[in-house]
């Protein structure tokens, strides 16, 4: 845990500043079909990871694969809502109330330390709950879930803004993370 909060603080630093400078926060990160993940999103998803703990978690580290990552979930989200729609599979809020409730439960009701350990939001981790749902619900239904996410991100098309990296498959491979690098 605590090498995680040490290796977070620089990525605070790095997204504060950007956001401080009002140079690359607009744009788009992503595209998903016809959806569009704003940088200003996903910068913002970063330092509200940092700043959602009663002590702020100090982050540093690689600033591309922390994006990447964070971009990496929000477009399978959209991917596995879109698979799912395909489906007929529908997961109502009640549904994700209700694993969020047993996951508290199960972790003594240290939400914080769950979310910390594995770098979610408490949105984020709203929303990996939804997804793990979709998972599930997709499993019996499609086979192998990360083949058919695939295939859905081929069919709509899947676009990453080069700073962030490369879309491969389910995954963004990290970019620099910098506008003043260019890309390949």
């Amino acid at each position: 845990m605590r090498a995680l909060r040490s290796s977070w603080v620089a990525v605070v630093a790095v997204v504060s500043l950007i956001g401080l400078s009002g140079c690359g926060v607009t744009g788009t990160a992503a595209t998903v079909g016809d959806e569009t993940i704003t940088i200003d999103e996903l910068q913002g998803e970063v330092v509200e990871f940092s700043e959602s703990f009663e002590e702020p978690l100090p982050l540093s580290g690689d600033l591309g694969a922390v994006q990447a990552e964070f971009l990496t979930r929000q477009i399978n989200h959209l991917l596995l809502i879109e698979l799912a729609d395909r489906e007929g599979i529908e997961i109502t809020q009640a549904d994700v109330d209700e694993l969020y409730d047993e996951l508290a439960g199960g972790s003594g009701g240290d939400v914080d330390a769950l979310r910390a350990q594995f770098v979610y939001t408490e949105d984020g981790l709203r929303r990996a709950l939804e997804d793990e749902l979709r998972i599930r619900a997709l499993t019996p239904v499609v086979g192998q879930v990360e083949s058919a996410v695939a295939d859905v991100a081929e069919q709509v098309g899947v676009e990453v803004n080069p700073r962030f990296g490369t879309w491969e498959g389910v995954r963004v491979t990290p970019g620099t993370g910098s506008i003043s690098v260019p890309a390949g």
